[in-house]
């Protein structure tokens, strides 16, 4: 008898269960390895979590040590603020006490070109006193104004107007019976140019409110005379400005005759007014013999002339050979510029 072959059916039915069961297993393990995948995950993010909130913490902590370090700097920096100030002040006050001390250099008054020849004079009446002017220019600081006192002969002090260089050169001059304003003019080139200097830019009204201050704070101050000047006094319409000015003001000018090219003779005659200028210079040289020679130069002028404007500096040489020169100085009177 022969066999007949397993139907399909059959086999169908025998492994279907076994399938099954796998498929059933693999589901269930899939399953079970989503909710342990799940529950790992959510562990680990717990953790993380955690852990955030641990480096929060953490980075609150620090924050609040680096405020406080913060703190701690700003308050060194605060007392290195401070002690950088007090040493910058110190530098400062240390700098300020050279330059007091420094010789005033005269050579700042002069322009590059020489001084014209002197123009013609009457020569003075026989019988008559011959009168020397010797003003003192740059007149700035207390020891200025003791070195001049010290030669016990009558100079004029004439004083810069006050900065932050030279803060008191103003009440100094309260100080005095007769004083002059060294006026600052523009120059054809500086070596240190003055706060307030006035330019041939300057306006009629720029010049009378600061004639007006300076009136304020020199309220016995009636002759000016410049400071540099050789740009300004060598411009007409500058010098028209200013003497016009100065003559409503009540004040006078003094040519110190920085430059040969002034226009102060034309202009204080346009207004009527009186023309004092410089006749030497006393310390355009230094040593004290050449400071000599110069103030025999000067009393010889006054002598010759009648009177005689002599314009020098507090410097050590120039101070020394007036004291040397007494007797010299004895043969002409010695005024104050209101006197010729």
């Amino acid at each position: 008898m022969s066999k007949r072959p397993r139907s399909s059916k059959s086999s169908f039915s025998k492994w279907f269960p076994v399938a099954f069961s796998v498929l059933l297993l693999t589901i269930a393990a899939s399953l079970i390895g989503y909710f342990i995948g799940l529950h790992q995950a959510q562990d680990d993010l717990i953790s993380e979590r955690r852990q955030s909130q641990k480096l929060i913490e953490q980075i609150r902590e620090l924050a609040a040590i680096d405020e406080s370090n913060l703190t701690s700097v700003r308050s060194k920096d605060n007392t290195n603020e401070k002690e950088i100030r007090r040493l910058k002040k110190e530098l400062e006050d240390l700098l300020k006490r050279e330059r007091m001390h420094e010789e005033v250099k005269p050579q700042h008054e002069y322009a590059p070109a020489p001084p014209p020849p002197p123009e013609k004079r009457s020569l003075r009446p026989a019988g008559s006193e011959a009168k020397l002017v010797i003003i003192m220019d740059d007149v700035s600081y207390a020891h200025d104004v003791k070195a001049i006192q010290s030669t016990g002969l009558p100079l004029v002090m004439s004083f810069l107007p006050p900065s932050s260089r030279h803060p008191d050169s103003a009440l100094l001059a309260k100080q005095q019976h007769m004083y002059m304003v060294h006026l600052p003019l523009e120059a054809m080139a500086f070596d240190e140019v003055e706060p307030n200097t006035l330019t041939v830019e300057s306006t009629e009204d720029e010049i009378e409110k600061r004639l007006s201050i300076l009136k304020q704070l020199y309220p016995h101050a009636h002759y000016m005379n410049n400071h540099t000047g050789s740009k300004f006094t060598s411009d007409s319409e500058a010098m028209d400005r200013l003497i016009r000015v100065m003559q409503k003001e009540g004040l006078q000018f003094v040519d110190s005759r920085t430059i040969a090219t002034t226009k102060g003779r034309e202009a204080a005659a346009k207004y009527g007014m009186r023309y004092l200028v410089r006749d030497v210079f006393l310390d355009d040289k230094d040593g004290v013999e050449n400071v000599k020679k110069q103030i025999k130069e000067a009393v010889e002028k006054a002598k010759r002339y009648g009177t005689a404007i002599a314009i020098g500096h507090p410097r050590v040489d120039t101070i020394e050979a007036l004291k040397e020169s007494k007797d010299l100085l004895k043969e002409v009177h010695l005024v104050s510029i209101d006197q010729i």
